[in-house]
């Protein structure tokens, strides 16, 4: 599944290419640009469904980016075509803001950093939400799901978005914070992500974590631009795969209430992906293997307390077939476990069967240790070579 991730991001049109939208007017630096909400338009994929199943378009679902990754991810997530949800760039940066595709727009605290952006602390990312809390309470709204995309180690990303999951919680969303951990290699950034995730933690109801060496170890020689794409890539599968489950019509449905059980106080939570072909016992288990392999956050499934799995095939998928990927996917789970799957036709996917499944309520001790001094690591660098 990675494999054909890194595929699509590699064949992408060089974005170097394509012009930079004009900056914001002054008329638009408050609070929102408007481009167009999804339409009512039927969803391209042909559903093989019974007659009178309708999406569910009284579930309300907002997807914010906040600082310059979560607003790249939003942008991709835009482009993609959702129609399942809204989608919100919040930044600090203006000229980066103007270059980003999203439903609305917000300048973050306008009269704190003057457009500039936060320069890499959190605390000027916070103190601009802080500034525009209003403004923010009247953008996000009411929803029943608020995701939170950002990438942790920066400043507006790190800063701002416990505040904003604080806000949309208050306002009667369940938030899913979907974040990208820094390369351990990144130090300062690392400290500063740990302590935002902390933060972060106690605000949103569960937080998906991707981290960035995990994300490259699948694909260690694509160039740096490439890397970030295939972030905000996973980022999509992660919104998409929920969004589309409880808004779309599938062959098996999960409902929000469905969501809201597992991801309601689900902690720490990770993202994994699998694909496979055929059918039968062979296709299950290739599949089974693919997702648990191919985890995006170091953790132990054993214990596992949630997990919502989306399974996604051409015509020939079997409910069995998907039920069966469910119970190998989950073996190893808590007893009380939360599992719901969700199941899809999409013909365009011919013989192939994705996965996407998120799992809450796991452990991650490494993310909140404290780094060893730099003289200790070149240390057992050096004991490690002689």
């Amino acid at each position: 599944m990675l494999d054909g991730i890194v595929k699509d991001v590699l064949s992408e049109k060089e974005a170097a290419k394509k012009e930079i939208a004009p900056i914001f007017e002054e008329k638009t630096e408050n609070v929102s640009e408007q481009l167009p909400l999804p339409t009512d338009e039927k969803p391209r994929e042909q559903i093989e469904e019974p007659n009178g199943i309708e999406e569910n378009s009284s579930i309300r679902i907002s997807v914010i980016g906040v600082g310059g990754a979560g607003c790249n991810s939003v942008s991709r997530i835009t482009k993609s075509g959702i129609k399942s949800a809204r989608t919100i760039a919040i930044n600090t940066d203006k000229l980066h803001l103007g270059v980003v595709e999203s439903h609305e727009k917000h300048l973050l605290g306008r009269m704190v950093t003057k457009g500039l952006g936060s320069g890499g602390d959190p605390a000027v990312a916070a103190k601009a939400a802080d500034a525009d809390k209003d403004a923010l309470k009247k953008l996000i709204g009411e929803n029943e799901i608020v995701f939170i995309c950002a990438g942790l180690g920066g400043g507006t990303g790190t800063g701002a978005s416990p505040l904003l999951a604080q806000i949309a919680k208050a306002q009667g969303a369940t938030v899913i914070g979907v974040v990208t951990y820094p390369f351990r290699i990144e130090r300062s950034r690392i400290h500063r992500a740990r302590d935002g995730l902390k933060e972060l933690m106690k605000e949103a109801d569960t937080v998906i974590v991707i981290e960035n060496d995990l994300l490259l170890g699948y694909a260690p020689n694509l160039p740096i631009d490439k890397a970030f794409a295939l972030a905000d890539e996973i980022a999509l599968k992660a919104v998409r795969g929920i969004s589309d489950l409880v808004v779309l019509p599938s062959m098996m449905n999960v409902d929000y209430a469905d969501v809201r059980a597992i991801m309601k106080d689900g902690g720490l939570a990770m993202i994994s992906i699998g694909k496979g072909s055929g059918a039968g016992a062979g296709m299950v288990e290739g599949v089974v293997e693919s997702t648990r392999n191919n985890p995006l956050l170091k953790v132990s499934y054993e214990g596992a307390k949630g997990a919502l799995i989306h399974v996604e095939g051409a015509g020939g998928l079997s409910l069995g077939d998907a039920t069966q990927i469910c119970v190998g996917i989950s073996d190893d789970f808590h007893e009380d476990a939360e599992v719901k799957m969700g199941a899809r036709v999409n013909p365009d996917l011919a013989n192939a069967i994705e996965v996407t499944a998120v799992i809450t309520g796991v452990s991650a001790p490494h993310l909140f240790e404290e780094q060893k001094p730099q003289e200790e690591m070149q240390g057992e660098i050096l004991r490690s070579i002689l």
